[in-house]
């Protein structure tokens, strides 16, 4: 009995510790599963994350975003996930989300995460908020004061806020906390002269940043900068004044000269015939109102074309003209109303010494035009800049042949900057229309342009443009089969100009143009014509 009870004691025993055996492995197992689980999640939320990142360097914010929401919902404590998810919303231009996405970073991490602050600031920087975006390096200050970015930033915000005092201030306290940031701040407060038109004290500090190490990018910026220096000291000028002396030589002269010089009819028959010519082009004015932001002028402008032996196609203009040009970037709008009064032909006045500008002498009076000219401009971003350029002509033509005309014209261009390039490609279209008093004389056309600006050598700029231009005249009968001309005009361009000095450009300019339509008589087209026209000017602005 007593061997019997000692069986059953040891086997308790037994049993006691087998149970305690297993319910630690089921322990050891569980733990094992769960790290096991958590490390797989983790290399789950980092493969989303790389996944993320590199669609959002392809620029697919929408795959991007997707990526990391997987990343955080698998890892939501992980904040690097969720500051690249702000960084993608940013980039899409989703502010509110971005800037959600941002607080809830600083709420958690202030200091380690403080990176964010700067985000949260470039948000407000691209949306003109100045004074949010202040604010918010503020917040930064208090957690990190020694940090020299908060005040070059601050300086820069400062800036647009027009608070010239302000910003120089924190740019200066930006280079004293980092020596390394001299050239920088230096170039940042000659900007903040700069805008404030104290054109010495910039053109001083550009110099001095030159200075710290004449190799660099800002160096390179400086001397630019200080190259607009003194186009700015024109530009606050109250009076202006400029002049153009052209030489050149036209292969084929048109019959109407004015076509030229207004440059509104689309089409001329021609002489089949060449000469040499002068063109003088001169301008000047008052601003009443002479502001960064705003200018209000008034002036004259004379135009005046000359040949040696076709001197019934030379022309004479005057031209009086008013203008309003309000500038606030990324925007700027210039109406001006120009009245002309335009002369041809005229009397030799001694030609033959070299000199083919008669200034209207025995010329008759030809047509006078009211000019209404609104332009608007747009810098966008990505190197992209918009010009959209309206106009409206009411031309009386003088010479009891010519009907009279109002003329509708709408034009966009849009350009281009190849980064780190001095090239700039464009293209545009161009509708007008010319209601004349007589149905024959009325027609539209649609054009569309291409065209390259870019920097060769030695300060030489090139210019290329190529012009198609397809018009359509109003019904008459006697001058093609179905009662309806249509022209077709191809037009090229090239021009080569240098700066030599700070008031004078050289240019040569050539321009071809070659026009047909679908009038046919005797199997010929009479206003089919081909010219080229060969051009050296000089031009100066005073």
């Amino acid at each position: 009995m007593r061997l019997n009870i000692s069986i059953i004691t040891e086997g308790r025993h037994y049993m006691r510790h087998l149970l305690k055996a297993c319910l630690s492995l089921t322990c050891i197992l569980s733990v094992f599963l769960s790290l096991t689980f958590f490390a797989s999640a983790q290399q789950s939320a980092m493969n989303y994350f790389a996944d993320g990142v590199e669609a959002f360097d392809s620029a697919s914010y929408q795959e991007a975003i997707l990526s990391l929401k997987k990343a955080i919902e698998l890892d939501p404590s992980n904040l690097e996930f969720q500051y690249f998810l702000g960084i993608t919303y940013s980039a899409m231009e989703r502010y509110d989300d971005a800037l959600k996405v941002f607080e809830s970073i600083v709420s958690k991490e202030p200091f380690t995460f403080r990176k964010t602050y700067f985000e949260i600031a470039a948000l407000f920087s691209r949306q003109g908020k100045y004074q949010e975006v202040i604010d918010t390096l503020n917040r930064i200050e208090k957690i990190d004061p020694k940090n020299a970015r908060i005040y070059l930033e601050k300086g820069y915000a400062y800036q647009r806020l027009q608070d010239y005092e302000k910003a120089i201030d924190n740019i200066n306290k930006a280079k004293d906390l980092e020596p390394k940031l001299t050239q920088v701040a230096y170039y940042g407060i000659a900007s903040v002269y700069f805008d404030a038109e104290k054109f010495d004290k910039a053109e001083q500090m550009f110099t001095q940043a030159i200075e710290v190490d004449p190799s660099t990018d800002t160096a390179k910026n400086a001397r630019q900068s200080i190259i607009n220096i003194k186009a700015a000291r024109k530009a606050r000028k109250p009076w202006y004044l400029s002049a153009s002396l052209n030489y050149g030589y036209d292969d084929n002269v048109l019959q109407k000269p004015l076509e030229q010089a207004a440059v509104v009819s689309p089409t001329g028959k021609a002489l089949d015939e060449g000469d040499e010519f002068q063109t003088l082009f001169l301008t000047g004015g008052y601003k009443f109102i002479n502001r960064k932001d705003l200018e209000i002028g008034a002036g004259y402008s004379l135009y005046c074309t000359g040949y040696e032996d076709l001197v019934e196609n030379n022309v004479l203009g005057h031209i009086p003209h008013l203008y309003l040009q309000y500038n606030n970037h990324p925007f700027y709008f210039r109406f001006q109303y120009d009245f002309s009064y335009y002369y041809t032909g005229g009397k030799e006045n001694g030609q033959d010494k070299g000199l083919f500008l008669t200034f209207g002498n025995d010329s008759d009076d030809n047509l006078r035009m009211h000019s209404f000219m609104p332009t608007f401009t747009i810098v966008e971003p990505y190197n992209l800049n918009t010009v959209i350029a309206l106009g409206y002509q009411d031309k009386e033509y003088l010479d009891g042949i010519t009907p009279d005309a109002s003329h509708y014209s709408g034009m966009i261009v849009q350009s281009y900057k190849i980064p780190n390039r001095q090239c700039y490609p464009r293209i545009g279209y161009k509708y007008a229309n010319e209601d004349a008093t007589e149905e024959s004389s009325s027609y539209y056309y649609h054009q569309g342009l291409a065209g390259l600006s870019s920097s060769l050598f030695w300060g030489v700029w090139c210019d290329i443009s190529i012009t198609y231009e397809k018009t359509y005249f109003n019904r008459n009968p006697a001058i093609s089969l179905d009662g309806k001309r249509r022209d077709s005009k191809y037009m090229g361009a090239i021009s080569l100009m240098r700066d030599i000095s700070d008031m004078f450009r050289l240019m040569f300019v050539y321009n071809y143009t070659n026009n047909d339509s679908n009038v046919t008589n005797d199997k010929m087209d009479p206003f089919e014509f081909e010219k080229n026209v060969y051009s050296l000017m000089i031009t100066g602005r005073f």
